[in-house]
């Protein structure tokens, strides 16, 4: 009796490593849900996985209707490993806000498996506006309501919600102009078309040493290594609070933990390499890890968050 009862538990014990050390025995494929330059990363880390774990990952972007589309897809997953997203902010938590019809959930729709990174947002003016310092504009807007156009990527995004906590903090008047993607904005930034912008690093690309544009403020927890004398909006507004800017990995909900941490621990090597590092920062993004408590943590802050920015911007779910 003794002999059946451990033979039953060591088959119990026994399936967890088993997985781990047969996973994976096919390509994997990473759907992505964010657009534009985060693209190089999930490609880096597809290139570096794709060794240790003796398979091909393919990248797939599903980042049509803000990156819902691709949420779905993975939400309705096997959870068997085979199926990655790598999802940020603005498809992950921003949708539940912004329609009424998001068939997931942040947190219980997925397993969270790892941070990686964080886009560098900064704010850049045409080089003829009269001033160089978010405090400057804000001034400036004051005395002139209505004279500033800021062009954002798109309605219920992380930059537009930036701009809106800047209004409710200064109270000042400016017009939004709602566009498709960061290029857009920067050029009719550059021709003024409008007066400022909200940008990622990466869209900016070499117009800011050109002299075609001017960073006037960064909207990062911390000053930008590319910009040391440029203060943050913080700095330059009390009570701002920077939004967040993320780029994690989740696999669908009920993802076996052994899978969890072998994928955490490969992609924290590749994370952690220098040529990763110096890639990421020459396109407007920096490594910052974390684990999937944290990214969790994240998402939670991150609800309340964008919750408070909706409600601010007064936008209506449709």
């Amino acid at each position: 009796m003794k002999k059946t009862v451990f033979a039953a538990l060591a088959v119990l014990a026994v399936p967890g490593a088993v997985l781990a050390q047969a996973y994976p025995v096919k390509p994997i494929k990473t759907i992505m849900t964010v657009g534009g330059g985060a693209e190089l990363i999930a490609r880096i880390v597809a290139q570096g996985l794709a060794e240790p774990l003796g398979q091909p990952v393919v990248v797939e972007v599903q980042s049509g209707a803000g990156g819902s589309i691709g949420q779905e897809a993975v939400a309705r997953a096997a959870p068997d490993g085979y199926t990655l997203m790598f999802s940020s902010v603005s498809s992950h938590v921003a949708p539940i806000f912004l329609s009424k019809n998001v068939r997931f959930d942040p947190i219980k729709s997925y397993t969270p498996i790892a941070k990686v990174a964080e886009s560098i947002l900064l704010i850049a003016a045409n080089p003829g506006e009269p001033y160089s310092t978010v405090r400057e504009m804000i001034d400036y807007a004051k005395r002139n309501p209505g004279k500033i156009a800021y062009g954002t990527s798109g309605v219920g995004t992380t930059h537009h919600f930036s701009a809106v906590m800047i209004t409710a903090l200064s109270g000042i008047d400016w017009v939004h102009v709602p566009y498709k993607a960061g290029p857009p904005v920067v050029t009719d930034l550059i021709t003024g078309q409008i007066q400022v912008g909200f940008v990622i690093l990466g869209t900016l690309g070499g117009y800011v040493n050109a002299g075609k544009v001017k960073v006037i403020g960064t909207n990062m927890t911390q000053r930008v290594a590319q910009f040391p004398q440029i203060p943050t909006v913080s700095e330059q507004l009390p009570g701002y609070e920077p939004p967040p800017t993320w780029l994690s990995y989740f696999g669908p909900a009920g993802l076996p933990q052994p899978i969890v941490q072998r994928l955490y621990t490969e992609i924290m090597k590749i994370m952690h390499l220098p040529e990763t590092r110096a890639k990421l920062e020459a396109t407007g993004f920096v490594v910052s890890t974390g684990s999937a408590e944290d990214v969790v943590n994240m998402i939670r802050r991150d609800m309340i968050f964008i919750g408070k920015a909706v409600k601010a911007a007064g936008i209506q779910p449709e």
